[in-house]
């Protein structure tokens, strides 16, 4: 907990490309190095990823009266100039874009624009901390193909993620880019927008315009759905509100902000120190609060898991290494880089001798929910030498195993190379609901039993599977 206190509370958020990311990157190094790790280093993944960082703003409503609006900026967007202040409009959809140009060429100068649909209404009546229920849990073992429903977590299907990162992130992560080229062009003041977490939760995830060449958006809000219902009923009865609204930002580009985190215990087998067992986490975060549950919480279990192996005196067989990766929420930009400087390029068939070198990869990034299990991510072969493994600790029901895929998390660019890679299954107690990319990603919803149990499983988990006489089996 001291770990996570640390990442959250003092160095936490860690958005990419940033000096607060780097600062933390240190922080790593240094902690880690302390506890005496054999090596500690840094490795680049992107030299044209940009940081962004709020200094100050402010977003209100003043007429027709006082308002003051729950809100937080997007990120990479670009300051206001000051204070600004004009009507708002709403535009409903913006899909079809000549349709949009139609309707508001030369009326959108000195304007905020409301943009989406209200949010239902929401009455709270369902829990917003859950944990997975025995039912569920049996139904996911009960599984036999890994795609392409999973009871228990998202899955992509039959989406070639990996290959398809480029065309998945210009196709639906940038697909914004042109309005807001075009409200750029004619003059607007602002965007403000919502995504429906209740109650009065502030979701300002979705901006992918990070790089040095990508179109920046004018000063772009993410509100409350509480703000943006009362902003939509006006505007519904013809009644216009006049927002103002400051915003002072700062883009810059540093590339030695954009770094990977990777320390390494040596193996002490002769015939076996090459080889390596890998776990990771993603280091980054989004901004509007301190990323301590994504993924906060899982860089930290992964670094407790390092401190315990090296902090018993036990000395592997095989090297464990631990990879805190950068630019996750990006599009693993952070873990692809490194697959393809050690393993090969995506869409070739030529692989690099250091893809047989790895063992198995460990990958936590659901949240700050206690480990239930593993997902095999079809990989049956592993299944009786996890549950052996997994058995001593059947008392804390963290040894359920399904050969169900999960995806959208570095886990993915592992099982791409036709490396054993897996997530763990986590409960998801209010992860969905209420701190996944909002402004209550917070140190309050991280519970200490949770983490300590994760840390301690995964790291007699990760010494075993270094313990073995041969690496953990291919899927093929």
């Amino acid at each position: 907990m001291s770990l996570i206190g640390d990442l959250s509370d003092v160095y936490g958020p860690r958005l990419t490309g940033t000096n607060q990311y780097y600062t933390a990157a240190e922080w790593a190094k240094k902690t880690m190095e302390n506890w005496g790790a054999d090596k500690v280093y840094f490795e680049n993944y992107c030299n044209d990823c940009m940081g962004w960082e709020v200094k100050s703003f402010n977003v209100e409503m003043t007429a027709p009266a006082y308002m003051k609006i729950q809100a937080y900026p997007y990120a990479w967007t670009e300051s206001s100039n000051g204070v600004q202040i004009g009507d708002l409009i709403w535009i409903e959809s913006h899909t079809d874009l000549e349709n949009v140009k139609n309707q508001w060429s030369g009326k959108l100068k000195g304007k905020t624009i409301l943009i989406g649909s209200a949010p239902e209404q929401n009455m709270l009546f369902d829990a917003l901390s859950t944990r997975f229920t025995e039912d569920q849990i049996e139904e996911a073992e009960k599984s036999i193909v890994p795609a392409p429903s999973n009871p228990l977590g998202p899955t992509a299907g039959d989406l070639n993620l990996i290959e398809d990162l480029e065309v998945i992130f210009n196709s639906f992560m940038r697909k914004d880019d042109a309005f807001f080229a075009f409200l750029k062009a004619e003059g607007a003041l602002s965007i403000l927008r919502t995504t429906p977490f209740y109650p009065g939760i502030v979701h300002p995830s979705g901006t992918y315009n990070y790089k040095e060449g990508h179109v920046k958006s004018v000063p772009y809000f993410a509100i409350s759905p509480e703000s943006f219902g009362k902003l939509k009923r006006l505007i519904d009865r013809e009644i216009n509100p006049k927002i103002k609204f400051h915003l002072d930002s700062e883009l810059y580009l540093k590339p030695e902000n954009n770094v990977n985190i990777i320390a390494e215990i040596s193996g002490s087998d002769p015939k076996l120190k090459d080889e390596v067992v890998m776990i990771g986490a993603h280091f980054d975060s989004w901004h509007p609060a301190s990323g301590a549950t994504d993924n906060g919480a899982g860089s930290a279990v992964m670094m407790e898991v390092m401190r315990i192996i090296k902090a018993t005196g036990l000395k592997p067989k095989r090297t464990i290494r631990i990879a805190l990766w950068g630019g996750e929420e990006q599009g693993y930009l952070g873990s692809m880089a490194y697959a393809q400087n050690h393993f090969g390029k995506v869409k070739e068939k030529n692989r690099k001798k250091e893809v047989e070198k790895i063992s198995a990869y460990i990958n936590m990034d659901n949240g700050a929910g206690q480990m239930r299990g593993i997902y095999l991510q079809g990989n049956e072969a592993v299944k009786p030498i996890f549950e052996e493994m997994l058995a001593p600790y059947e008392y804390l029901d963290v040894n359920n195993l399904t050969i169900q895929n999960t995806n959208f998390t570095d886990h993915d660019v592992f099982d791409y190379y036709k490396i054993p890679g897996f997530q763990i299954i986590q409960d998801k107690l209010n992860y969905s609901t209420v701190t996944h990319h909002t402004n209550l990603d917070a140190l309050e919803y991280v519970p200490e039993r949770d983490m300590m149990i994760n840390a301690t499983v995964i790291a007699a988990l990760v010494y075993q599977i270094a313990e073995l006489d041969s690496r953990l089996p291919r899927e093929d």
